[in-house]
């Protein structure tokens, strides 16, 4: 888009519809955050992005957002998104950089004047200008500073010479820029929560993950703080158009070679990281736990690492004990190929090979597993062989679950504990239907993340004739993905079904304490 729009006099086309300089093909390729700590991260400071060191903080994006919606107003040109205003900050920043350095300015009177010939071409006049930009909590006063810094940034690309010169620029300035983000846009949770298709990656890459676009008043205020970060993505079974996640090999810590649909059969959760990002160290070690409990699901993690070599990839994994497969993308290829320009970035790709969510940011364990639930029902039933455990149960005596392997199948029913007055309900209900799941070869497990003497009261209060094992230590619970789903300690209400042959069937993951499927419905999903 550079090359078609912005030469001598592009960015002032640009500035005439609508204020935004998107600069797409100046995207810089993000590497990290050079001078942020973890703690920024962990304590959700104001900082949503840094450009080479240089902070970019929530209330500046703010504004620079409702600054560009108001001037598309005027413009008559759609509402940008809060990650469109990002990513035309991290661009100006990048390019007033060099410009600085190069000693050039530019004089509130010339913006003055470009103000001027903008409203001139919109056919607007001052005071609609002046009554759009109150609606907005804006002044004159900041309109005329951001066409300043733009009028900067055009003079610096005119200098640079033809399309084809800035585009060269602009590809060596990627190769050395570092540039990362803090904020994440997730996809908010209704009606669909897993990130819209891909889109086919262009000649030059985009500078930020696509969201979804959401109803726009013209004249609304700037958004809340929760418009400009997504709300914690949660299961969805939505489907989703086919889009392919385009492969690639890269070698491994090793020095194999590893391809992307060496992994087809299995959900992937690809995650493109550095060592020396806040963000990425922020999240290194969910990302191991989280990989060692969904490993036997069907689930493979792969980190992809841009550009650091082996030696500094390998310290990172030894000491965040990540032990699952690590390639290395020395130049940035596949970064560029998935569009990945802000790290940590995470694709979740399903078991076709369909890229089926995005998420620009830091992930924990609790937000993998709100992305990879979903698509677990999609994996081929051998790719999907449930974790062996031990546990007492309610007389003290053990069971493995290995123990019904080649015998009969098993329902795994997790409850929340004692004192959950709907998880008696559920207990119940399971009783009552539990002499038709005998006689469909099927063996009611029940667990809770509760001492054996607390799992002899829920067997006595519910009269139960099936086992009650007690899951202390919450192992069995984390391995399943349903501890601590709803925040509160406890496993999240869920069934399991595994055949004779260890194989997860189906399952349900409850979203609250109350949300459990009916004995009659788990019968009809018996095997």
């Amino acid at each position: 888009m550079l090359k078609r729009n912005i030469g001598s006099r592009g960015l002032c086309c640009k500035l005439s519809l609508g204020f935004t300089l998107l600069l797409v093909a100046c995207a810089p390729s993000v590497q990290a955050f050079p001078t942020a700590s973890p703690a920024r991260v962990t304590e959700h400071s104001s900082v949503v992005a840094e450009v080479n060191g240089e902070a970019i903080i929530l209330e500046e994006w703010r504004r620079a957002l409702a600054l560009d919606r108001a001037m598309s107003t005027l413009a008559g040109q759609p509402m940008p998104s809060p990650e469109a205003s990002l990513r035309r900050l991290i661009n100006e920043r990048l390019v007033l950089q060099d410009a600085s350095l190069a000693g050039l300015t530019a004089t509130t009177s010339e913006a003055a004047a470009r103000l001027q010939t903008l409203l001139r071409r919109w056919n607007k006049d001052e005071s609609a200008l002046d009554h759009v930009l109150a609606q907005h909590d804006l002044t004159r006063d900041d309109a005329l500073e951001a066409i300043r810094r733009l009028l900067v940034v055009e003079t610096y690309l005119a200098r640079l010479g033809s399309p084809d010169d800035i585009g060269r620029w602009m590809a060596e300035y990627r190769q050395r820029a570092r540039v990362g983000l803090y904020a994440s846009f997730s996809v908010p949770p209704t009606p669909m929560v897993l990130s819209p298709a891909l889109p086919k990656p262009p000649s030059t890459p985009l500078v930020l993950a696509p969201t979804r676009e959401r109803p726009t008043d013209p004249t609304s205020t700037p958004p809340a703080e929760d418009d400009l970060a997504g709300p914690t993505p949660q299961p969805s079974p939505t489907a989703l158009p086919e889009n392919p996640a385009p492969d690639f090999t890269l070698p491994g810590l090793d020095g194999q070679p590893a391809k992307l649909s060496q992994f087809r059969g299995r959900v992937v959760v690809l995650n493109f990281w550095a060592s020396w990002c806040p963000s990425c160290r922020a999240e290194a070690r969910d990302f191991g736990d989280f990989a060692r409990r969904y490993r036997d699901r069907g689930v493979t993690v792969v980190g992809v690492n841009i550009r650091e070599d082996a030696a500094t990839v390998r310290a990172f994994a030894e000491a965040n004990d990540l032990d699952y497969p690590l390639l290395l993308d020395a130049d940035g290829v596949v970064g560029r190929m998935y569009q990945v320009v802000g790290i940590p970035t995470t694709i979740i790709v399903d078991a076709a090979g369909e890229a089926r969510g995005r998420h620009v940011g830091v992930l924990n364990a609790a937000q993998l597993a709100a992305y990879v639930d979903p698509l677990l029902a999609t994996l081929p039933a051998s790719s999907r062989l449930a974790p062996d455990f031990t546990l007492p149960r309610e007389d003290g005596r053990s069971i493995s679950l290995s123990d019904y392997r080649g015998r009969q199948s098993v329902v795994l029913l997790f409850y929340r504990g004692a004192g959950c007055g709907s998880c008696q309900q559920q207990l119940r209900a399971m009783q009552a239907e539990y002499p038709r799941f005998r006689a469909r070869g099927a063996e009611v497990l029940a667990i809770a993340v509760q001492g054996v003497t607390q799992a002899g009261v829920v067997k006595e209060l519910g009269k139960l004739d099936f086992p009650v094992l007690a899951d202390e230590a919450h192992s069995v619970s984390e391995a399943f993905g349903v501890f601590n789903r709803l925040g509160d300690g406890l496993a999240a209400p869920a069934v399991f079904l595994i055949d004779s042959e260890g194989r997860i069937t189906w399952s349900y993951i409850g979203r609250n304490a109350n949300d459990y499927p009916a004995p009659s419905a788990i019968l009809e999903r018996l095997s």
